[in-house]
């Protein structure tokens, strides 16, 4: 054969074009499957052209929506399932039930792996587009909607109760459905129609709102900043606020500060609600574009001064390159001789004139834990919270951090009254990066991951207040705790009976950790002296063994009620209830027996674990079981017979 025969171009790409029948196609299966064998396995969608890929591109969305629609379509049938014992029998003109078990929301979490709330969320969509709302259900499913979208018509449609008012709302949603290219189209479409049929009821619900449902809600970004949102806010309040928002922004524009204006609102929008007086955050800023200012001067002086060093030395290469007058030698560099007369014997070390000034080597990374900027002098590593093994019992770890605990000096700054598990109760930081030994990243359990500067920054703050409580966790290669202690303030020696009173010890430049010398608790960790930065004083912690995997019965009680620390060692192990997609803190859910007290069950960290109320009552009903395999390991059973294992809480280390 004389070479192989190129793959011809195919031909259901010509149906995607603008107007072909691909184009506009209802999704289903079959067009699913087209659309996966012309796309190829890498989307490169071999042989069209842009405007059949587009077409292509086009199709995909709508059969995302019809697969969406699908899955609602199954939601469905498990509601008709699980009907509400209230209302068994009733039933909408869909065949679906008006009510149905809110513990069908805690199988479908577990299953798709969401939260509670998004799956009520979920469950109550799939109902509406089927028995409020069919016209957008059926968009849905023809890919005329989005899955989005439906959400949104949902929920904005459901402040309507009655049943003509919503059809007519409907019927205006379809009629403009069409013209509606954006989201925002759509959203201005949907809340005309909701006023238009209902304005009475439109000005009803807003005051209603602003009465029991305003919020202020606070969550970290993706970039590591924070938003700050107030909801259900009276209108003509609302107004008031953003006009004095904007009022201070432009003062601080007239005082010629150099910011863009959506920095200055921000500034303005948090001065405002701590009270800030306007001069001082003038004066901020004044101070921050001086520092600016002379850093860039700096770096500008110090690049003249490369430079002229660099042409200083191209010159003096020049100059011994160019041959004097009569000498016919016109031998290369690399055949010169150096200093000493031999060949080849050019000067190569880093001050070398052939040695690139603006460019030094690499230093290799830490050999205890890896990272390029730690300072942790390698194995040492190990002696902090999720950095390699724990201490055997009542052992110091190998190579601890000295007295002097290296790490830096707090910058002043605001105090933060906190509960700080140096590993705040309810912000984890690693030790090591508490200690500036390390870039361990931590984590608020109400806010999210902290890059290790500002977990740093938040533990010197915290140390600044004297309000704060400091813990420290000991974890496992997986994160996991296994000891555990508070610290308390170490009593000083009180001079005995004439003499004086010494000095005062000076405040501790950083946290530091070492060992006490002390037993410690029995199958515990030893005890250990921990400083805080800005503080003259020592704290004792006695790290307790945390009852994760194994137990050793150290803390059991008699009764039915766990004594203190037994509950916050458990507290400490399991970090939040239970049950796998309840995200209710450990703290404030109760101490659960797993075999019940009275049928035997212990008081221990083997038989006990966090658990909310409202998963205790789920734990309790018909279908429903759960079973600690080992201590700090939950296995749930739902009533369709599927199980789903909760682990231990897994500390940033």
């Amino acid at each position: 054969m004389a070479g192989f025969r190129a793959r011809s171009r195919d031909s259901r790409w010509a149906m995607f074009a603008q107007g072909g029948p691909g184009d506009r196609a209802r999704p289903n299966a079959w067009q699913v499957m087209i659309l996966n064998d012309l796309s190829g396995a890498d989307g490169r969608c071999a042989g069209a052209t842009d405007d059949e890929v587009l077409g292509v591109l086009g199709q995909w969305s709508a059969a995302g929506s019809w697969l969406e629609g699908r899955k609602l379509a199954v939601v469905r049938e498990l509601i008709r399932r699980r009907p509400h014992e209230r209302n068994a029998g009733a039933a909408t003109g869909s065949g679906l039930p008006w009510d149905w078990d809110d513990r069908l929301a805690r199988e479908v979490c577990l299953q798709l792996g969401v939260s509670v709330p998004a799956a009520r969320k979920l469950i109550w969509v799939a109902w509406a587009l089927e028995a409020r709302l069919p016209g957008i259900g059926k968009a849905l499913d023809e890919g005329r909607v989005k899955p989005g979208e439906a959400t949104m018509v949902v929920e904005e449609t459901d402040v309507l109760a009655d049943p003509e008012m919503l059809a007519r709302a409907e019927e205006l949603i379809l009629a403009g459905l069409g013209k509606c290219r954006t989201w925002a189209e759509l959203l201005r479409l949907v809340q005309r129609a909701v006023v238009t049929v209902d304005p009475q009821g439109a000005a009803k619900r807003r005051e209603q709102e602003e009465k029991e449902n305003g919020r202020v809600r606070f969550w970290r970004e993706a970039a590591g900043t924070c938003a700050l949102l107030g909801s259900g806010l009276p209108t003509d309040e609302a107004l008031q606020a953003h006009a004095h928002v904007e009022q201070r922004a432009q003062e601080y524009r007239r005082a010629g500060v150099k910011r863009r204006i959506d920095i200055l609102r921000v500034a303005a929008y948090l001065d405002l609600l701590n009270l800030v007086p306007a001069a001082d955050r003038i004066a901020r800023f004044t101070a921050e574009d001086a520092a600016t200012a002379a850093s860039e001067d700096t770096d500008q002086a110090d690049g003249d001064a490369r430079l002229r060093e660099a042409a200083r030395k191209a010159a003096a290469r020049a100059a011994r390159n160019q041959p004097s007058a009569g000498d016919g030698d016109r031998r290369s560099g690399s055949e010169r001789s150096g200093s000493d007369g031999d060949p080849g014997a050019a000067d190569d070390s880093p001050d070398s004139d052939d040695y690139p000034w603006d460019c030094l080597p690499d230093m290799p990374p830490c050999a205890g834990c890896g990272y390029d900027d730690c300072r942790c002098d390698g194995p040492a590593s190990g002696a902090f919270p999720g950095d390699g093994p724990a201490p055997g019992p009542g052992q110091p770890p190998e190579d601890g951090p000295g007295p002097s605990g290296g790490g830096n000096t707090p910058d002043a700054g605001a105090a933060v009254a906190a509960e700080v598990n140096l590993t705040l109760r309810h912000l984890d930081i690693p030790f090591i990066t508490a200690a500036g030994l390390g870039q361990r990243a931590g984590e608020a359990r109400s806010l999210g991951i902290l890059d290790p500067a500002l977990a740093r920054k938040l533990a010197q703050a915290a140390a600044r207040h004297p309000g704060s409580t400091f813990c420290l966790t000991i974890v496992d290669d997986h994160g996991q705790a296994i000891g555990h202690g508070c610290a308390k303030p170490r009593r000083q020696r009180r001079p005995r009976k004439g003499q004086r009173a010494g000095p005062a010890p000076p405040a501790a430049p950083a946290f530091t950790l070492t060992p006490a010398g002390g037993p410690g608790p029995p199958g515990g960790l030893g005890c250990w002296i921990l400083t805080l930065p800005g503080h003259a004083g020592e704290y004792l912690i006695d790290l307790h063994p945390v009852p994760t995997g194994q137990c050793g019965h150290h803390y059991e009680s008699a009764g039915h009620d766990p004594s203190g620390l037994l509950r916050h060692l458990v507290t400490i192990r399991d970090g939040k209830c239970g049950f796998p997609a309840c995200s209710r803190p450990a703290s404030e859910s109760d101490f659960e027996h797993a075999v019940p007290h009275d049928e035997g069950g212990k008081t221990c960290g083997c038989n006990g674990w966090a658990c909310s109320r409202s998963c205790h009552q789920l734990k309790q009903s018909d279908g429903w079981g759960v079973t600690q395999i080992r201590p700090g390991y939950h296995q749930w059973t739902t009533p369709s017979g599927r199980t789903y294992l909760q682990e231990p809480w897994r500390y940033p280390a």
